[in-house]
């Protein structure tokens, strides 16, 4: 059986896509958690949250709405951001 020759120079690169929608799903699901536990235990750290994506008073269906569209967005910028900083300093790696 003959080894596995393995080039070590070369780096994996991360999907700019990927994740971006990476971001945008993880971000997503955390402002409906904290929505809705702002909804149903109203305590400070939900709500700050919640203002952080909207302005709509936190517990109508405007604030979901409103602040799930901007959370979606800001976690599929932060995702592209990532990874394409990362693709980027890839190259200046050990």
């Amino acid at each position: 059986m003959s080894p596995i020759n393995v080039d070590r120079r070369a780096r994996p690169r991360i999907g700019v896509f990927r994740s971006a929608l990476t971001g945008a799903a993880a971000l997503g699901v955390l402002f409906i958690l904290c929505w809705a536990g702002a909804v149903i235990f109203p305590t400070a750290v939900s709500h700050m949250f919640v203002a952080l994506f909207t302005q709509a008073v936190f517990t109508t269906i405007a604030a979901l709405v409103q602040g799930l569209g901007s959370a979606l967005a800001f976690g599929a910028l932060a995702g592209a951001l990532v990874a394409a900083f990362y693709n980027l300093f890839v190259r200046f790696g050990s």
